[in-house]
């Protein structure tokens, strides 16, 4: 087994992962993962009694203070919570501390059109009413939000778009809130896009109206797996620290300083990183069309304004062939068979985690070549994500001994 975990991990290492729902963690930000500090408890942040009762972080406390502090300044934010121990838990954690009483409403995007599969499931474990509406290129639609906000004035409105191509418009949502039921309070799930936002490539919610945001850490944001809450508000950040009392305990301690060492970097990388994101994105859109692929585009033209490039190859057999025929170039894809507006299995692709390590323009016209290969069945020596990462330039984190 340890030959098989070895052997992996080197094709990992020599891998592009076009993935979007994932990332890297830069050497930095893996150090706390070996450590002690992944055995501990750590519970003085959240909850001090005014003496320590789990001893084992003691030495490293300041570091996840730092972390919390880091990370508010990102997000523009005064009350940071990384207890969550990923996305979900986040999700999980909001709807519990925002959702109100068993009974109420809350309102969410339809996952056929791009929103979380759990969103609506999660919130009826919870006792909720659940509810959902369609959105499209990153706007909800008003006249059906509209609708739900003046029948049942839910407590919670839960943007939770994922699969999406577009930035999601927060600012539209707000105001109808403000104009039609003004006590419904506004979560921006962006676990997608959390690293284009804190970047400054994409909208902040949090700016746009939104109450509260958050999400996971390891996708378009460098971190590990985890998740984060933010706010500006103190009463909501302790409705949300009351739930998670008694849905959480151990909030993996290595890896919320290996988090704390991934914002740290992120304050020096992270606006130039989020920008070549958004421009890899687009630029490897326009390099698969004009080699023929079939990129998802809208009707004027407009691929992508985040991570995500959607690609139809063909029916089943003909996309898992490519796809395989991808991998065994050192190349790795996403297959989606329910992403909004394009029925049957669609690659979707993220371009963060290349981006993180330092892709630019040739890099991408590099990866569109060992595309082109896969699909002529030509070059099939193993060595096409070699040839791709060759043509890296400096990466969005730190190199040099620290």
């Amino acid at each position: 087994m340890i030959d098989l975990i070895r052997a992996g991990q080197a094709r990992a290492d020599a891998a592009v992962n076009l993935v979007p729902s994932e990332n890297r963690l830069s050497p930095l930000a893996r150090l706390p993962l070996d450590t002690d500090y992944h055995n501990r408890y750590f519970f003085n942040q959240t909850f001090d009694p005014g003496f320590w009762q789990f001893r084992g972080g003691q030495d490293v406390a300041r570091v996840e203070t730092e972390a919390t502090a880091c990370l508010g300044r990102l997000a523009r934010a005064s009350h940071v919570n990384t207890r969550p121990i990923s996305g979900m838990s986040a999700m999980m954690m909001a709807i519990a501390g925002l959702g109100g009483k068993p009974g109420g409403t809350i309102v969410s995007i339809d996952a056929s059109a791009g929103g979380h599969y759990a969103t609506a499931d999660v919130s009826r474990r919870l006792g909720l009413e659940a509810l959902t509406v369609p959105a499209a290129r990153g706007r909800v639609d008003g006249q059906e939000l509209g609708r739900v906000l003046r029948d049942h004035q839910p407590e919670l409105v839960y943007l939770d778009l994922q699969n999406s191509r577009h930035d999601l418009d927060v600012r539209q949502v707000a105001d109808l809130i403000a104009v039609v039921s003004p006590g419904t309070l506004l979560h921006v799930d962006c676990s997608h896009t959390m690293g284009l936002v804190l970047g400054g490539a994409l909208r902040n919610p949090l700016d746009e109206g939104a109450d509260t945001m958050g999400g996971s850490t390891h996708k378009s944001f460098p971190g590990p797996h985890k998740g984060v809450l933010f706010t500006r508000s103190s009463e909501l950040h302790e409705r949300m620290v009351e739930a998670q009392m008694t849905m959480l305990s151990s909030h993996h301690f290595a890896g919320t300083l290996a988090l704390g060492l991934a914002a740290f970097e992120f304050g020096h990388f992270g606006h130039a990183y989020a920008e070549q994101v958004v421009r890899n994105a687009q630029l490897f859109s326009k390099l698969l069309t004009a080699d023929g692929f079939q990129v998802v585009v809208d009707e004027d033209g407009h691929s992508t304004s985040t991570h995500q490039v959607w690609v139809k190859i063909g029916d089943a057999e003909q996309t898992d062939f490519l796809s395989k025929a991808l991998y065994d170039h050192g190349i790795r894809v996403n297959v989606q068979v329910d992403l909004p507006g394009v029925p049957g299995p669609v690659f979707r692709l993220g371009l963060s985690e290349l981006t993180f390590l330092g892709a630019r323009e040739s890099a991408l016209q590099a990866l569109a070549t060992e595309f082109g290969n896969a699909r002529a069945g030509v070059r099939r020596d193993g060595q096409g994500s070699w040839r791709v990462r060759a043509e890296c330039g400096e990466p969005f984190y730190f190199t040099e001994p620290w």
